[in-house]
């Protein structure tokens, strides 16, 4: 199954969803030094399947492969409920095929796996790079920047999302059974390395929609 993509018109408002695999550099290392990185790959073709699928659900963009993770652009108007429950279908459908997948493989599991998030939203200028259309914008270096930093102050970063204010009150406020606290971190070159406020939530898909 192929992605479809949207190409946003230049200074579009977008939802920017950057997320990772927690301890992903110890698993790929792990795999490499047991010759078994097979089944890694296999993970991450069926995390692809899986992303194109589910746009038939909640149309985005999946922007960019980093290696252990994606960039994901989903249009304004997203209904927030629809980004939340998607949110939860993608952790739920990670920790059954990293189970099923990776975990066989591995003499000695992480402490901690899954994945972890950061959201923003503004507006993106696209260009042309290699022939590739690119974006640009500050609401793409905050929702890395955030995803990052989601593992600070402690505590697993295992299906948690660092969520800036105005990303939560459109998107997340209204979404049922969500575990939601303040947070604040130091992101570098955002908010002139002051405190960045924002939102601490739990994407735990038990009872969830």
């Amino acid at each position: 199954m192929e992605y479809q993509r949207i190409d946003f018109k230049d200074g579009a408002v977008v939802v920017v969803v950057a997320f990772d695999m927690c301890s992903s550099s110890r698993v790929v290392e792990s795999l490499t030094l047991a010759g078994d990185f097979a089944c890694f790959t296999e993970l991450l073709t069926a995390t692809k399947h899986f992303l194109a699928a589910e746009q038939k659900s909640v149309p985005f963009d999946p922007y960019k492969f980093t290696g252990d993770g994606w960039i994901l652009l989903f249009p304004q108007r997203t209904n927030g409920l629809a980004l939340v429950s998607f949110l939860r279908r993608l952790c739920a459908f990670y920790a059954k095929e990293f189970r099923r997948r990776v975990l066989p493989s591995l003499a000695d599991p992480p402490s901690i796996s899954g994945l972890s998030f950061g959201i923003d939203k503004g507006p993106l200028i696209h260009m042309t790079m290699y022939g590739r259309r690119e974006y640009i914008g500050r609401a793409l270096t905050v929702a890395c920047r955030l995803q990052n930093a989601v593992k600070d102050k402690g505590g697993s970063p295992a299906y948690k999302a660092l969520v800036t204010n105005l990303a939560f009150r459109e998107h997340f406020a209204e979404a049922p059974n969500l575990k939601v606290s303040s947070a604040s971190r130091i992101l570098r070159n955002i908010n002139n390395d002051a405190p960045f406020r924002c939102r601490k939530v739990v994407l735990s898909w038990t009872n969830a929609p």
